[in-house]
């Protein structure tokens, strides 16, 4: 039985139709993964900035807030010492995380100079390593005891791969990271150990060293895996696909945070050119980046709250605060932008979902509508052919006089020319079937362009 070139294509179709389309899991229970990088120093900001900034963190609908607790300031300060800390800024943030009903990622960081392994460098003191690892161990242990049943996750050292952060080794580090580790388990063992987060993912030589430490096990001596990813949105995805790729590879398999991400609002530090324009291109770039994160399965994304030092970080901040005393803070479009991501989280991730499902629709129609035009280019060269053959068999029987020729020849005619009309059925089928495709191509193209303005928030 002759089988029409249209159901071999259909077939096609449907063995596509048939494949399952991959997407990234839907984020966790927990709804949005939107958290706060405040940049508040416990030590060090003033009781009113705090107050603002859990403000406008909870308002905005974080998860988390991102706090520096410095060990010199509470062990080092002030005449304090190990034997007699000093505990009223940490409890300041302990009662405010209470009190807005907003859980704290503490960083544990700048150890104090008795501790360090550059006691005579001054200011730059803090960012050595311990000489002392597992004091070190034993400090970050009291302050997660003290701070046990508000705060219950801890960052050891912010950014240890920046020297302006720390002036170690990445060995150093891992040693750190182990001894912080195992500090903190003894005195709160419910509580989770973030790795610092590295700001320079990219570049995997220096975490590859952390984890190659000898007997340090840095890759069981935390929670959470945690980097710092700013930049072009279209690449997000992949810098974090390759950095939990990478800590796989050293037997790592749990959550990853983003604890700094954020995008300037001054146009002149707007790198990424497709979200270019001031506040506005701000608010549509944070957006689109958390949906990319949560698709690539990040556990929490810690926006950039405020405005700080300079350059492109000028502007990165989601509120602007004035000095005090009020601290009072103006909010950026961004700032409302993340708000609906919260608000709307459910529904707009399911919008997103279908709206991946419609480009993977578009992108398997096209590739049909090209493999049916190949048949139709095919198609159209056999009639064309047929036509040619057909006219020179009219040829031979119009100039041949035997009978029998004649008669053996109209046969060959008939024949020919049924075959004609069927290729000339197939080609038109085909050039039905590569329409259909690009009719269905358009179709899925424009839902997905309508769920992506819905979830962008321009409809």
């Amino acid at each position: 039985m002759r089988l029409a070139p249209a159901l071999t294509i259909a077939a096609a179709v449907l063995a596509a139709a048939a494949q399952p389309v991959i997407a990234a899991e839907p984020p966790g229970p927990g709804g949005a993964l939107l958290s706060s990088h405040s940049m508040l120093h416990t030590c060090c900001t003033p009781a009113a900035m705090k107050e603002r900034l859990f403000a406008e963190s909870k308002a905005m609908g974080a998860g988390f807030i991102r706090v520096d607790v410095e060990l010199h300031g509470i062990f080092e300060a002030g005449g304090h010492s190990a034997e007699d800390p000093h505990w009223d800024d940490l409890d300041e943030v302990i009662e405010l995380s209470r009190r807005h009903e907003l859980p704290v990622l503490g960083i544990l960081m700048s150890p104090p100079t008795w501790l360090s392994s550059c006691p005579g460098a001054g200011a730059a003191a803090v960012r050595c390593a311990p000489a002392d690892m597992q004091e070190f161990g034993r400090l970050a242990g009291e302050v997660a005891a003290h701070a046990r049943g508000t705060i219950s996750h801890w960052e050891i050292v912010n950014e240890p791969d920046g020297a302006w952060a720390f002036d170690g080794s990445p060995e150093d580090y891992a040693r750190m990271l182990r001894a912080a580790h195992d500090g903190i388990e003894a005195r709160a063992p419910e509580a989770e150990v973030a790795m610092g987060g590295v700001m320079t993912p990219q570049d995997p030589a220096w975490i590859e060293r952390v984890l190659a430490t000898p007997e340090a096990d840095a890759a069981g001596a935390f929670d959470i895996a945690n980097l710092h990813l700013r930049g072009h949105a279209g690449g997000l995805a992949g810098q974090l696909a390759a950095w939990r790729e990478l800590l796989g590879r050293h037997g790592f398999g749990g959550p990853v945070w983003v604890t700094e991400h954020g995008y300037p609002a001054d146009p002149a530090y707007q790198s990424d050119p497709d979200f270019r324009g001031g506040e506005p291109a701000q608010a549509a770039y944070l957006t689109e980046s958390l949906l990319l994160l949560a698709e690539a399965g990040a556990g929490e994304v810690f926006v950039t709250l405020r405005d700080n030092l300079d350059g492109p970080f000028a502007s990165e901040g989601v509120v602007a605060v004035e000095g005090g005393p009020h601290y009072l803070a103006r909010r950026k479009p961004a700032f409302a932008a993340l708000r609906r991501l919260v608000d709307g989280w459910a529904e707009l991730t399911a919008a997103r979902a279908e709206q991946r499902r419609h480009e993977e629709a578009v992108r398997r129609n096209r590739e049909l509508a090209a493999a049916a035009g190949l048949e139709v280019q095919m198609r159209r060269d056999l009639v064309r052919r047929g036509r040619v053959g057909l006219a020179a068999l009219r040829g031979r029987y119009r100039r041949a006089r035997h009978p029998r020729a004649r008669a053996r020849l109209a046969r060959h005619v008939d024949s020919a020319r049924l075959r004609l009309r069927h290729r000339i059925s197939d080609a038109g089928w085909s050039r039905a079937l590569a329409g259909h495709y690009r009719l269905r191509a358009a179709l899925h193209e424009h839902r997905a362009a309508q769920l992506a303005a819905f979830v962008a928030g321009r409809s």
